[in-house]
């Protein structure tokens, strides 16, 4: 069972001192973090190449957005458990008539958090969105859509669109192509091959693709790629995995199955562009 940290206004005051719930970028640091808590279920620590920092998922349906989030083009920040005021909220409790959420065992005023604090920039223009993400289940928790109340009457107060999320409603072929794609990034700490090895098979997969005429499934023409070239069995598929995640390559990722498509229905990056399937 999770132990959570004990909560006391000098803890609060502490994570403030710290810059919890400040920055943005690769210098926001999240208001709550998976080390605060002794074991944390499904919890997760994933670093970004987006945002430059390791994001803190607290459960699989914030890490399901986050994938959808991440993978949107014109999302360029994501700061998640980000903290709202509880001037704010203390103030909008009394107004619904509900009671404030307090820190368990408690009679501290819980710092109630967002989900996801999210910065898109389209066409030049920056805006800010507000996301929950919860399981279907908390749609008959009535005390959960108290909570998630109050956050709605606060990002109306102050003009930020709320979206509010059901695990139900996540695109599942989706999160799990983009669960599938993301493991081919080469790490950090990886080395390669040899200097630009992906890089190089990268622009040699592109250019063969463009004239690749044959039905064939992207798993059997990646397996012709690496006898074609010579590489390391497997490097084509994960070559193919990192031009779908930067863009450079475009598929349907609502397929329930990647390597078994149709190797057509992969392109080259031209004008068609996918969208994300939440939040545009």
């Amino acid at each position: 069972m999770a132990r959570h940290p004990t909560w006391t206004e000098i803890k609060i005051a502490q994570f403030i001192k710290e810059g919890r719930g400040k920055g943005a970028g690769p210098n926001y640091s999240a208001w709550v973090q998976v080390p605060d808590f002794s074991s944390k279920g499904d919890s997760r620590r994933v670093f970004s190449r987006k945002t430059g920092r390791v994001h803190h998922l607290m459960s699989t349906v914030e890490w399901w957005l986050f994938l959808l989030l991440e993978f949107s083009e014109d999302v360029v920040d994501i700061r998640e458990q980000f903290p709202i005021s509880r001037d704010d909220t203390q103030q909008i409790a009394v107004e619904l008539g509900v009671k404030h959420p307090r820190y368990p065992g408690t009679d501290v005023p819980t710092v109630m958090t967002v989900d996801f604090f999210v910065v898109r920039q389209l066409h030049g223009v920056r805006r800010v969105e507000l996301y929950d993400c919860k399981r279907t289940d908390d749609a008959e928790d009535v005390r959960a859509l108290e909570k998630l109340e109050i956050i709605r009457r606060y990002a109306e107060g102050v003009g930020i669109p709320h979206h509010l999320v059901f695990s139900s409603e996540l695109p599942q072929n989706r999160v799990r192509n983009l669960e599938w794609i993301r493991t081919a990034d080469a790490g950090q700490d990886e080395s390669e091959e040899q200097v630009d090895y992906f890089a190089q098979h990268q622009a040699r997969l592109l250019n063969n693709l463009a004239n690749f005429q044959r039905t064939w499934s992207l798993a059997h023409y990646c397996e012709h790629y690496d006898s074609l070239v010579g590489a390391i069995p497997g490097t084509g598929l994960r070559v193919v995995r990192q031009l779908l995640l930067s863009h450079q390559l475009t598929t349907d990722l609502n397929q329930p199955d990647l390597a078994a498509s149709p190797i057509a229905m992969f392109k080259p990056r031209g004008d068609n562009r996918l969208r994300l399937a939440v939040g545009g």
